[in-house]
């Protein structure tokens, strides 16, 4: 059950952030199988004038993306039977040029590919892009350490476009639609851009970008990609939230079996320097997961701001949304700011502490 006053005591602290320019405005939820609290702070534009915050606001997701999105997709590929997390990368792709990394190599970002794509801003074009993606050569022997990269779910959602026809429309298919997620996408209508929060004031792009991927890779490849690129609310992300927390199940109906939900629960990279479920961070004490979590705890940032944390043994999930990267992607801020929201939101929960 949630503490009503404990909670209050989250807002101040969000409140309080706002206030010390640790991000101009963030909309959190604090969500049990069967109860939900949110909240709204802050802005969600500063320059060139201030816009207030609310519930409605669509937020950039950064690398979210990976987890909330390209990993469902991918799990939900591996339920139906199309692949396994043994599959090679290049039996579905074969212009990549490593023949032998697999799904759940790149999945648990073990596959000792490089962190980016070097040189991508001067690239012209997404083609020259993804021809950059077939030809890399690993930086470390596949499977002997987790190194975070953008490049295995970028390649990740080649593979569900070269499958499944497109990223976006298999996630709306699988996902979107199924959970009610209808505020959730990749490129938003121009309609939408007074409701998105303001990101960088990048000159480079005329100004502050706002309604279009903050990530400059998705952005040159147009938009959609398996590592960035999805925009989303508090809402719509909560269905998600409860869904997990629900043993797989959202509004009567299944979603991820229960095999899949099992999966979610374990480190796939154990005796590594980092520990990861697919796709997630997972309980590692090395992330900011708060003093509370227990060990089988699933955690992912975005670099714009977002966090979520879904503990499946203490029955709760924290999404905090914020475009910290307003007006400038120098506010670090955020780093020390996500423990105390993590500690304040668990401690909300009645029945845990």
């Amino acid at each position: 059950m949630l503490n009503e006053k404990k909670l209050e005591t989250l807002k101040e602290y969000l409140q309080r952030c706002v206030e010390e320019g640790t991000f101009p405005g963030c909309n959190c939820a604090v969500i049990t199988k069967d109860d939900k609290w949110t909240c709204s702070v802050g802005y969600k534009q500063l320059v060139p004038e201030k816009e207030v915050n609310d519930l409605d606001t669509i937020y950039d997701l950064a690398s979210i993306s990976k987890v909330l999105v390209t990993t469902t997709c991918i799990l939900k590929l591996i339920e139906e039977g199309t692949i396994t997390l043994k599959t090679k990368i290049a039996d579905i792709l074969p212009q990549f040029g490593q023949k032998e990394l697999t799904i759940k190599d790149c999945i648990t970002h073990s596959s000792g590919l490089p962190a980016d794509i070097n040189g991508y801003k001067q690239m012209k074009d997404a083609a020259e892009m993804i021809e950059a993606v077939w030809k890399m050569e690993l930086e470390y022997p596949t499977g002997t350490q987790v190194k975070y990269s953008d490049v295995n779910f970028i390649l990740l959602g080649l593979v569900i476009a070269q499958l499944k026809g497109s990223l976006d429309g298999y996630a709306k298919q699988v996902m979107f639609d199924p959970l009610d997620m209808k505020e959730t996408g990749y490129r938003p209508a121009a309609s939408l851009r007074q409701r998105c929060c303001a990101e960088e004031v990048m000159e480079s792009r005329g100004g502050v970008v706002r309604g279009v991927v903050h990530d400059g890779k998705a952005f040159k490849l147009g938009g959609v990609s398996g590592h960035a690129g999805v925009f989303s609310t508090l809402e719509d992300i909560s269905h998600y939230i409860t869904m997990l927390l629900n043993d797989g199940v959202y509004n009567g109906q299944r979603f991820f079996s229960k095999h899949t939900i099992e999966l979610l629960q374990k480190c796939q990279t154990v005796g590594l320097n980092e520990k990861r479920s697919i796709g997630w961070v997972f309980s590692d004490p090395n992330y900011a997961l708060g003093d509370y979590a227990s060990d089988a705890c699933l955690y992912h940032t975005g670099f714009s701001g977002p966090s979520i944390i879904v503990d499946f043994k203490l029955g709760i999930g924290v999404v905090t949304l914020a475009n910290r990267v307003h007006p400038t992607r120098s506010n670090t801020k955020i780093l020390t700011a996500r423990n105390n929201i993590h500690n304040l939101a668990l401690q909300a929960v009645d029945d845990i502490l």
